[in-house]
């Protein structure tokens, strides 16, 4: 929250300078602070935010790559004139467990061209594939890997 109200106050001041950053982060350390007193905002939130975020920022740069390569083989897949697309739908389990990861997990699958997921219960994934080769690991997947860490390193 602090990063936030304090990138909104450079943002409506509209110039960066040492003095304006100064007061920015008063005055964002301030609002913070009413928030947890007057608002009950719980602190413990933006720890585990500042925890994760490197990993989170190296996962979105994962899937950055990995969309690049999606789409490469689905343009593979698309002007060749040969290959005959078997689409297929898989189930695979998880062991996440947080609402946010399991979205992410499942909304990375969907941005993923040749994959889309088609239903999240209990850990449960159904996720179609354009061809039947794009199911091979998806359940041991990079996405599924460095979810689980994150979601081991804030402990739910």
């Amino acid at each position: 929250m602090f990063v936030l109200v304090f990138a909104l106050w450079i943002i409506f001041n509209g110039r960066l300078t040492v003095e304006t950053a100064v007061i920015g982060v008063i005055l964002s350390g301030l609002l913070v602070l009413f928030a947890c007193k007057i608002l009950s905002y719980p602190i413990k939130k933006e720890l585990l935010v500042i925890r994760i975020l490197p990993r989170l920022i190296m996962y979105f740069v994962y899937l950055f790559g990995q969309l690049i390569l999606a789409n490469l083989t689905v343009i593979k897949y698309t002007l060749s004139p040969r290959k005959k697309v078997k689409s297929v739908i898989v189930t695979f389990d998880t062991d996440i467990r947080s609402n946010f990861f399991a979205t992410l997990l499942a909304n990375s699958i969907t941005l993923t061209p040749g994959t889309l997921t088609v239903s999240v219960n209990n850990g449960t994934y159904r996720v179609h594939c354009l061809d039947e080769s794009f199911d091979v690991g998806i359940e041991a997947s990079g996405f599924v890997r460095r979810i689980q860490k994150m979601e081991a390193l804030i402990g739910k």
